[in-house]
């Protein structure tokens, strides 16, 4: 378990804050990681085809 705690502890690491005081959830971790690598993508997508990214 503790490994598992970890993993999300470093995953945390890697999103971006939302100014909040305290930890996100695993549950929130996850909805917010798979937020972050869809936002990505697009900017991504866009750029292949040749869009503006902002």
């Amino acid at each position: 378990m503790q490994n598992l705690n970890q993993a999300f502890d470093r995953l945390r690491t890697f999103l971006p804050q939302l100014g909040q005081d305290r930890q996100l959830s695993k549950y929130e971790t996850l909805q917010m990681a798979q937020t972050y690598i869809s936002a990505l993508y697009e900017l991504l997508d866009q750029a292949d085809s040749g869009g503006n990214v902002h």
